[in-house]
Order: structure tokens, then sequence, then C-alpha cells
């Protein structure tokens, strides 16, 4: 790793930053939820999926490329010249970003009324239309920072995201969502709108400083050749695994009817599992999202500078960091899950789904930092090829299982393709750099450790009389925190001692 401080205080800032925009989004969401309820919250999920799918048609594939190329451009001794690139992207982005913003303004009533089934969801598509050309903007200089190695540019911009989106929605939800859910669904499609606009704004500013201060080539060609040979593989994956997900959970609501639900419940089953339980489960991730962000980078230099025994050193260490971690966080969500659904939704229902998802929280993970590693040693056609794959697994289990099984069946489709997904990826990245983790101390001693850490605090606070609010789940966590940083210590101190003693009785 060529700069081992830099890449650590990146990852720190952006880790601070994400945490703490995490924890206000699954705050705001337990805000929305009791604002819409579970029906529509159910209903906003499926409006989010088809905007997503128009997000990902307009955006899929530019901030990697840009990051990765601008990486390896530095790698190369061609920093001067990051600008070439820049202009490609922008030239790509904005093509695509118009042409999204088109498609979804003819679609949105078509599929509103004929795909999602709901006629409600026409106005918020048309609102979340105007968003696709200020989040290709963001996109595009997001991947520059990254790839230039100055995080904290984009830290600023995720602050000011999440200020302005809670800000904005909490003030037109109170002002015109209360007791409509069709006008709730509006506010919050302009929330997400005017938010876009407003980090693009701030990132073209952020942009323009940058340039003007750094010592770059001015007046350079646009270099849109080598972006669209990077970024059209990422994105025709993207594109092909995002209308399959699209399509996916179009029909739950339909296969759910077929298990005996009505439309209210399969809309309030979908919004427990999907706009509830998974934002619980991915929220631990925000420590991992940062510092795997950065290993694209990382790897591309590496990778240009034909650096191996680096690159086997760093998947080594992130691929065990990643396995110790996702462990502790599924035992911890899964102990406390029931106060994780009561604390931010006011739901016991909520809780017993987190539970339900909580083991393929370690999986998740792994898959998501694999993911970053293939992407950065230049594997993005195998990856377009597993996520495709996954993508139509997916919709023939939901479409077989949950006629049969009911929301339960979207979860075993959920926790089975992670598996699946995860197991191609790491065989792939096994072929490509050889690397070791040790099992015993980054999956069964912190395993361990904390679920006694957890049963401890859980049994210390409910015995005493607590209830599932968020002062019991912050104090159980920070007891649960608190014991398992320090046995983990102790345990250290223990076998370091152990191995010197060793060492010393050696003949």
């Amino acid at each position: 790793m060529k700069n081992k401080k830099s890449f650590f205080k990146n990852g720190i800032l952006l880790t601070a930053v994400g945490l703490v925009m995490r924890t206000v989004g699954i705050f705001l969401s337990g805000y929305i939820t009791r604002m819409i309820g579970a029906e529509g919250v159910g209903l906003n999920s499926l409006i989010m999926n088809v905007y997503s799918f128009a997000l990902t048609f307009s955006t899929a594939g530019i901030s990697l490329t840009v990051t990765a190329l601008v990486a390896a451009m530095i790698g190369r001794g061609e920093g001067r010249r990051t600008g070439e690139i820049l202009r490609g992207a922008f030239l790509y982005s904005m093509g695509f970003a118009s042409l999204g913003t088109v498609l979804l303004v003819l679609l949105a009533r078509p599929v509103g009324v004929g795909v999602i089934g709901d006629g409600r969801a026409v106005a918020s598509l048309y609102i979340l239309s105007l968003s696709l050309i200020p989040a290709a903007i963001s996109s595009v200089i997001s991947g520059y920072f990254v790839g230039i190695r100055r995080v904290s540019l984009n830290a600023v911009l995720g602050v000011l995201g999440q200020v302005a989106r809670v800000a904005l929605t909490v003030s037109l939800l109170s002002s015109f969502g209360a007791g409509d859910t069709d006008a709730a669904l509006r506010s919050l499609a302009l929330g997400v709108t005017l938010t876009e606009s407003i980090v693009a704004a701030a990132a073209l500013i952020e942009l323009a400083v940058d340039r003007l201060q750094g010592d770059y080539e001015r007046g350079a060609g646009a270099s849109l050749a080598p972006v669209s040979k990077k970024a059209l593989p990422l994105a025709l994956s993207a594109y092909i695994r995002s209308a399959l997900l699209t399509l996916e959970h179009s029909i739950i609501p339909w296969r759910l009817s077929l298990h005996g639900e009505n439309t209210a419940e399969a809309l309030a089953s979908y919004g427990y599992l999907q706009g509830m339980a998974l934002p619980i489960i991915l929220y631990p991730m925000v420590l991992l999202s940062s510092f795997g962000s950065l290993l694209v980078p990382e790897f591309a230099e590496a990778k240009a500078a034909g650096n191996r025994s680096a690159m086997e050193r760093i998947a080594g260490k992130a691929f065990g960091a990643t396995l110790a971690f996702g462990v502790c966080a599924a035992v911890f969500i899964l102990i406390f899950s029931e106060e994780l659904g009561y604390a931010v939704y006011s739901s016991y229902d909520a809780g017993s789904y987190i539970a339900i998802l909580a083991p393929v929280v370690p999986i998740m993970y792994l898959d998501h930092v694999a993911d970053n590693m293939l992407k950065g040693i230049g594997e993005e056609v195998y990856s377009m090829w597993v996520n495709i794959a996954d993508s139509l697994l997916s919709l023939l289990l939901v479409f077989v299982l949950l006629p049969i099984l009911g929301i339960a069946g979207y979860a075993v489709v959920i926790i089975a393709m992670e598996g699946f997904n995860f197991l191609l990826s790491v065989v792939r990245l096994r072929k490509r750099i050889k690397f070791r983790t040790n099992v015993l101390l980054t999956l069964v001693l912190p395993g361990g450790v904390m679920l006694l850490s957890s049963l401890f605090a859980r049994a210390l606070v409910l015995e005493r009389g607590g209830e599932a609010t968020v002062f019991t789940l912050i104090t159980e966590a920070a007891i649960a925190l608190s014991a398992f940083f320090a046995s983990m210590m102790l345990l250290r101190l223990l076998f370091s001692r152990g191995a010197r003693v060793q060492r010393q009785t050696r003949p």
C-alpha cells in the first residue's frame, strides 16, 4: 500500500461521516414509517426500486470508472492529465442521464399503473426524474475525489446531502404529508430531487476550486473512449441486474397475494422486510463501505505498478477484518433484534424480520469487499456475469417460493443469493490473488466473544426492568461493546504473553 497513513486517514474520515449519516438515516426511516405506516413504506420502496433502475441507467459504473482510471493515471505518473478523464466522464454521464430523464417521464404512468399497480406512484416518478442529471454530476465528481485521495471533499458532500435530506423530508412531510399517503409519497420524492440538486451544485463548486488550485494540464481533450470502455461493462451488468431487481420487487406483492395476503397486507409485509429490516442489516456496513471503496484505487494503482505482493497483503488483511466484523455485527443484530425493531420503528414485527436476516450479514459484507477488490484488478466483466446470474435466480426463486412460503420465502431468497454471489466472487478472487485468513482468529474467537458480551448486556439491562427504547438499546450496546473490546484486549495480551514464553523456552 503506497501510503498506509493516508489510506487509514481517509477511511476513518469516510467511516465517521458515513456512520453519522447512516444513523441519521435510520432514525429518519423510523420517522417516515410512523408518518406513512408499513403499507406506505412498502409502496414507497416499490417507487424507489423503479427510481433506482432509472438512476442506475443514468449513472451506472461512472463513479468507479473515474476512480480507477484516475488512480491508474496517477500510478503511471500522469496525474496532470486527469482532466481528460473528467471531461470524458461528464460527456458519457450527461448523455445517459438525459436519456434516463426522458424515459422515466415517458414511462412513469405505464410503470406506476401497470407494473407497480398503484396510480399514486405516477406523480412521484415524475418528480424523481428531475434528479437524474444532478445525480450523474455528483457521481462523476465523487469518483474523481476518491481517485485523487481527497475523500474529505466527498465527506463534506455526504454531510451536506444528509442534512438537506433530513431537513427537506421532515419539513415536506409535516407540511403536506400528514394523514395523506399520496401527498406523503410526493413529498418524499421532492425531498430526494431537491437534495440531489443541492449536492450536485456543491460538488461542482468543490471541483472548480480543486482544478483551479491544482497543477493540471489545461485545455486537453476529453478521453471518452477509455471511460466508455471501462464504464459500459459495469453499466451493462448494472442495467440488467437493476431491471431484473425492479421486476423482482414489482412482482412481490402479486406473488404474496397468491399466498393469501391482500394488497395492503402484501405491501406491509414487503415494507417490514425491505423498508425496515434491510436498513438495519446494512447499517454496520458503513464501517466497511468507506474502506471498501478505497480498495478500488489501491488495487488499481498496485496492479498498474505490477506490485502483486502488495495486492496479496492487502487482500488478506481486508478479508480477515471483514469476516471478523461481519460475524460480530451478525451476532449483535440477532441478539438485539427486538430492541432494534421497537426502538427505531416502534414495531416488534420489524424486529422479527431483522432477526431472520441477521445470519446473512457476514456473507453480505464479505461479498461487498470481495467485489471491490475484483473491480480494482479489472474483473468487471466477471462481476457482470455473476450479478446477472444472481438476479435471474433471485427472480425465479421469488416467483416460485413466495406463493408457498409467503414473506419468509423472500427472506430465503435474500440469504441464498447472497451466499451464491459471495461464493462465485471469492473463488475468482482467490484465483487472481493468493491470500490467507485465520478462521480461528477472524471467525470463532470474535464471534464467540461478541455472543457472550451481548447476552451479558441484554440480561443485565432487561433483568433490571428495561424496555425496548432507544435509551435501552444504547445502554445495551455500550455494555456489550465495552465487554467485547475489554475481553479481546485481554485475550490478545494472554496470547502474546503465551507466545513470548513459548519462544523463551525453546532450546
